[in-house]
Order: C-alpha cells, then sequence, then structure tokens
C-alpha cells in the first residue's frame, strides 16, 4: 500500500456543539482499521492539501461542508503491516447544518456519528 501525504478535516455541526467522525473499514491494509477518525484521504499527484479535502470529502460521505480552513500540518508516522512511513498531514476545520445521519450516504467507512471532543 503506497501512503501518501493527506488531508483531514474535523466536520463541525454549531447546532449540536459536535464533530462528525467515521468509524473506518475493517481492512488490515488501511491505517488505523475499525476505529474513529476524521474524513480524509491521501493527496493525489498535482493536487493541493485543499484540493484534496474537498474531492475526499465529496467521495466519502454525502453532505454539505462549508466555511472550510486550514488549522495546521504535522509529520505523521503510519505504521501498516510493520512497514513505518513518515507523511505530512494536513489539518482542516469545517461547518456542516446535517443532523440527520440516517438520511446521509456514507460511500466509505462503516458507519459515522457525531461526537464531542472530548470523547
Amino acid at each position: 500500500m503506497k501512503i501518501t501525504d493527506g488531508s483531514k478535516i474535523f466536520i463541525k455541526n454549531d447546532a449540536l456543539n459536535k464533530y462528525l467522525f467515521v468509524l473506518r473499514d475493517n481492512k488490515p491494509n488501511i491505517p488505523n482499521p475499525n476505529m474513529w477518525g476524521l474524513f480524509g484521504g491521501g493527496i493525489e499527484p498535482g493536487e493541493s492539501p485543499d484540493e484534496t479535502i474537498r474531492r475526499e470529502i465529496a467521495e466519502e460521505v454525502d453532505i454539505d461542508v462549508f466555511d472550510i480552513k486550514k488549522i495546521y500540518c504535522q509529520k505523521i508516522v503510519h505504521n501498516v503491516q510493520g512497514q513505518q512511513r513518515e507523511i505530512t498531514g494536513h489539518y482542516f476545520v469545517g461547518k456542516t447544518n446535517v443532523d440527520d445521519l440516517p438520511e446521509i450516504e456514507l460511500r466509505e467507512g462503516q458507519k459515522m456519528s457525531f461526537f464531542h471532543l472530548k470523547k
């Protein structure tokens, strides 16, 4: 598996004061399988981190995310099938008004749910 620099997003519903997380697929060949995480993914050649996060949202879940802003970058070491790779993670925050999750199509991952960040 090729691991590339990536973009991830914290999606907040202000009315709920919660963030949307996805339960990742339970596949051994992906980073952090079967764990709750952020929406996002790898940066494709010629793509900016901003373009990546917008593409990944469209690919993974059918929701409107607005006011997207980059909040930070950091180096991350992923361990997948015994191989360690260092990448740069680009992190964003955005907003959604969606709160009725059963009506939303999830295209990647097992399920999604809103959580308070402390949880």
